[in-house]
């Protein structure tokens, strides 16, 4: 039997200037490693936000890496 259905919250950061760049959703066990939802802002909220490239999440200021922080797990 398998274990429970998990859902990874948390938010998006460059790796050089630390700039948010919004919040992301993943269901790994449901989708695979590389599931990653970005999440829309709140209606009214004008942020910059991370681009998706063929290398992975990138900073639309900088260009550099994207990381995840604060990231919680939930069961679903």
């Amino acid at each position: 039997m398998e274990g429970p259905l998990v859902t990874l919250r948390g938010e998006l950061r460059c790796f050089a200037c630390s700039r948010y760049l919004g919040d992301f959703e993943s269901h790994p066990a449901a989708h695979g490693g590389r599931d990653v939802h970005l999440l829309a802002p709140e209606p009214g909220v004008v942020r910059e936000r991370a681009i998706r490239t063929t290398q992975g999440l990138r900073c639309p200021r900088c260009g550099a890496r994207v990381i995840a922080e604060a990231v919680e797990r939930l069961a679903a």
